[in-house]
């Protein structure tokens, strides 16, 4: 929508028409074996290098077959099953690193979506996915993995200020899913914490306290973040 054109309620009938539409599209699904890298002065073990994979894939509630995590305590969760990017943000980064290519997957993210919009998908909405169904639970926060992945140091405050970051999935019903599978709108969240509105809100010095704890109340947000908002609301 128009920057500052629509009120929450005009935004969420305007995400309904255009997601019931068909209009996010997987163009690819990445997934990764676990690699050593420097990052933040040691070598840690991570699986963001993902790597396109032809499909079907099966996703479970621990995320797609053939995906491995090093870090399970910050993204082993059934929370975090899978990460999703915006396809349209491929050029801006591009630019960004100054790269001549960068290949789907580059953001650590299992699926590459045509048409995800960040001002779009809320917090606990609930989307079809191929044959699998899927819950938004959180957004995607950058790492000092991320920038040792890219050899970008700064692109973990750009990232973040951007707040075009991705939503993270929990899988409700596993499946198959396929390139080219459209990812549809079933349930629209009534808060409707837009994934952008949810990472400024996090981050902002002085937020809504009554939309921080709106955003606490999300059920299906992930416990971390609830608690993050909870503290914000009670002013802490």
């Amino acid at each position: 929508p128009p920057e500052g054109g629509y009120g929450p309620g005009a935004r969420r009938g305007w995400r309904r028409s255009r997601h019931y539409a068909g209009f996010m599209r997987i163009v690819s699904i990445n997934v990764s074996a676990v690699r050593e890298v420097h990052a933040g002065g040691r070598l840690v073990r991570t699986g963001i290098f993902k790597m396109p994979v032809a499909g079907p894939v099966r996703l479970g509630e621990r995320g797609f077959e053939g995906d491995d995590q090093a870090d399970r305590k910050h993204h082993g969760h059934p929370t975090q099953a899978a990460y999703a990017f915006a396809a349209e943000e491929y050029p801006h980064w591009q630019a960004f690193l100054s790269r001549l290519e960068l290949p789907h997957g580059s953001f650590g993210e299992n699926l590459t979506v045509a048409g995800l919009d960040d001002d779009a998908v809320c917090i606990g909405d609930v989307y079809a996915l191929g044959t699998a169904r899927v819950e938004v639970t959180f957004v995607r926060e950058p790492c000092s993995t991320l920038a040792a992945a890219l050899d970008a140091p700064g692109i973990v405050k750009a990232f973040r200020e951007r707040a075009r970051c991705g939503p993270y999935l929990r899988v409700l019903t596993p499946g198959d899913v396929r390139v080219g599978d459209a990812l549809t709108l079933e349930r629209a969240h009534p808060v409707g914490l837009s994934l952008r509105e949810a990472m400024n809100l996090i981050h902002a010095d002085s937020p809504s306290r009554t939309r921080c704890e709106q955003a606490a109340s999300i059920d299906a947000m992930d416990e971390r973040w609830r608690t993050k908002f909870a503290a914000k609301a009670a002013g802490r």
